[in-house]
């Protein structure tokens, strides 16, 4: 006699697709996601093209430009720089390039300067802008190295005004504080587009 087959009873999953989305709904909420900021970078004005042609030479003295070439040649407006030129020494804590830009930004000499007073204290301010340009095949890490430099250069200016105004390390200070020598001290550098040398 043959037996009879047991029927096994379906599992009722109406309800799986209301838990599914439950779950997504939970950890769409609850998950935080990194999001990447990039480097702060203050382009300059634009001038009008009539008011640059009478104002060339004016412009070149508030630019100091650094090129970065394929081959990871550094040259800052006319001088060859190497890499070890991007090492800071111990006891200064100074590249050479970075001494470089805050000499082009501090000195009275290679910028338009313009004065202000804070806190009845007079500074004078640079209108100086660093000019970053490279080529589509420069090797990042010299990139990354040149664009620390220069960052490091505006930030020693912000600790000594920061000194200045508040006797306190710019790192030290409140969000107030910080806003005001963010603006006397803004990150002026440009990064035009790079070269293409992959064509030539």
């Amino acid at each position: 006699m043959e037996k009879k087959k047991r029927k096994v009873d379906e599992i009722n999953a109406s309800s799986m697709a209301d838990i599914a989305f439950l779950l997504l709904i939970f950890f769409l909420v609850a998950t935080t996601m990194d999001v990447d900021t990039g480097m702060t970078r203050v382009l300059p004005p634009w001038v009008d093209a009539e008011k640059q042609k009478d104002n060339t030479d004016i412009n070149q003295r508030n630019v100091l430009k650094v090129s970065i070439s394929k081959g990871g040649r550094i040259l800052v407006d006319e001088a060859e720089y190497t890499q070890a030129d991007l090492i800071r020494d111990k006891q200064t804590n100074e590249s050479r390039l970075s001494q470089e830009t805050k000499t082009f930004l501090l000195s009275p000499d290679r910028s338009d300067k313009k004065d202000t007073v804070v806190n009845n204290q007079r500074l004078t301010l640079s209108e100086g802008v660093v000019s970053l340009k490279a080529d589509k095949e420069t090797q990042y890490k010299v990139y990354i190295e040149v664009q620390n430099e220069l960052t490091h250069a505006f930030n020693e200016i912000r600790e000594d005004y920061s000194q200045r105004l508040y006797q306190s390390s710019f790192e030290d200070l409140d969000p107030e504080q910080r806003t005001v020598i963010s603006k006397l001290v803004p990150l002026k550098i440009s990064e035009a587009e790079p070269n293409d040398q992959t064509k030539k």
